[in-house]
């Protein structure tokens, strides 16, 4: 038979994960908006969830605080080419970032602002911040936008819509037709639930939150995923750590061989028992026991090595939930090689948290700008174009592993053309060099005024006159011709 003759129907080239099985779980069928995947009440339970991990699990608040350590610091760098306007952005970003006059509550300054920004995002879902008059940011959580009711938006049965349904609404956010936002319903929380306070326009509003699909509207936390496995582990921790107190407690077991010939209720097996004794009195450790009789003392190892393997593939799976090593928890987990590999990944990894957190702070600045030239707090030329490629935001810059090695290689890529001392700069202080080499001037120039410059950097001094021997030979030859 030709093995290509599927009249019989033996052959189907398909996709296995379509067909259903008894092995596994069968394939969805249902496919849905992914805002009706989590719907108003899962987004209640899985936000008080996830705010929760962070209050009592090491696991999850050890692996938010690294996210953020490596993703949100930035530093500002103006790009306008003119020495002057660059000092000139340089001040009003620096007045602009002070807690006074950057968080509407006046507790917060730009760095404190976008950590905490962070922090929300990752264990929300999504945030909202608020452009306020004066300048201000007032951030609105993500539990505060919520659906609003009928009656708020103004749609009652009598308009044809049933009861409950509200058209272009989607867990607080009204779209168009596109999936832009429109307006937000913001709520406010008092002891018995939230009460709804008004609608916010989207264009006053800078949305930071986590997208996987384009026609999703709110944010979903990327530790939704892992959820369930870090309260396995602290469980499993609650498990072991009660194993092992039982464990700390004294036991023993005694074995007696049975009497021959007594009746299990005969009078004399109970006056042999009596004269079997266990005494630990004062620290003293005494066995009285019969013949025949033996003592053994229970111990386990608690928590044992596979239990404690299974906890590392589980710590491995919440830190991968962000994409971090696990040789960042057990910095002993693998060498230096494995160390740097795993860095260098995870650093291609923050890439694109790091462009959300410029595109937040592009649109803050922008706006903070425009909000600054109409207050008078600073003047710019008139042909100047307020656009982010006027300035930058670097990231925070990584120090050397090895600093002799690093910078020896450093150095060579130089001389050979292949980085620039900006680019080197710029990855390992997260600043630029054209101000270093400022301050180096200036630095060179006091030293100079006042005369103390390093041996390195000291003018070389004359020379010795140099001294010419003459042989021993010659000076008696000479000596004996002016004596003739």
């Amino acid at each position: 038979m030709d093995w290509l003759d599927d009249s019989q129907g033996a052959i189907d080239f398909g996709y296995d994960a379509t067909e259903s099985t008894k092995n596994r779980k069968a394939p969805r069928r249902k496919l849905r908006h992914e805002d009706e995947h989590l719907t108003s009440n899962g987004r209640k339970n899985l936000l008080g969830t996830t705010r929760d991990l962070r209050r009592n699990e090491i696991s999850a608040r050890w692996v938010l605080r690294k996210h953020i350590d490596f993703v949100v610091k930035h530093n500002f760098q103006p790009n306008t080419g003119r020495e002057d306007l660059d000092s000139e952005l340089k001040k009003f970003y620096s007045m602009a970032a002070k807690k006074e006059n950057f968080d509407v509550s006046g507790r917060y300054n730009l760095d404190n602002f976008m950590r905490i920004l962070e922090a929300a995002r990752v264990i929300d879902g999504d945030i909202y911040c608020v452009r306020q008059r004066g300048g201000y940011l007032q951030p609105i959580e993500g539990d505060r936008i919520r659906q609003p009711t009928e009656k708020s938006v103004g749609i009652t049965p009598s308009n044809g819509y049933t009861t409950g349904y509200l058209p272009d609404w989607y867990c607080g956010v009204k779209v168009d037709s596109t999936g832009r936002h429109k307006q937000y319903a913001v709520h406010k929380r008092h002891q018995t639930g939230f009460e709804f306070e008004r609608f916010i326009s989207a264009k006053k509003v800078i949305p930071f939150g986590f997208w996987d699909r384009f026609d999703q509207t709110r944010g979903i936390s990327p530790l939704a995923s892992v959820i369930n496995k870090v309260q396995d582990l602290n469980e499993s921790y609650d498990y072991a750590l009660a194993k092992a107190k039982v464990a700390q407690l004294f036991a023993m077991a005694i074995t007696r061989e049975a009497k021959m010939g007594l009746a299990d209720d005969d009078d004399d097996r109970s006056d042999s028992d009596a004269s079997s004794a266990v005494n630990f009195d004062k620290g003293a450790m005494v066995l009285d026991l019969d013949e025949g009789e033996d003592a053994k003392f229970l111990a386990s190892a608690t928590p044992e090595t596979a239990t404690q393997d299974f906890w590392k593939d589980m710590l491995a799976q919440i830190c991968k939930s962000l994409n971090i090593p696990y040789s960042f928890w057990d910095e002993s987990y693998t060498n230096f090689n494995g160390s740097r590999t795993a860095l260098i990944l995870y650093l291609r990894s923050c890439e694109q948290d790091r462009e959300a957190q410029v595109a937040f702070r592009n649109d803050w600045f922008s706006w903070r700008l425009k909000i600054g030239i109409l207050k008078g707090e600073i003047q710019l030329p008139v042909d100047f174009q307020i656009d982010p490629s006027q300035w930058m935001w670097i990231p925070d810059g990584l120090q050397y592993w090895d600093t002799l090695k690093e910078a020896s290689a450093d150095e060579k890529l130089i001389n050979m053309g292949l980085r620039t001392r900006t680019e080197i700069r710029q990855e390992r202080y997260g600043d630029e060099w054209t101000d270093v080499a400022k301050r180096l001037a200036e630095e060179k120039a006091l030293m100079q005024e006042l005369d103390i410059l390093p041996a390195d950097m000291q003018p070389p001094s004359e020379p010795l006159p140099e001294i010419v021997e003459v042989p021993e030979k010659q000076n008696q030859k000479k000596e004996n011709e002016d004596g003739e």
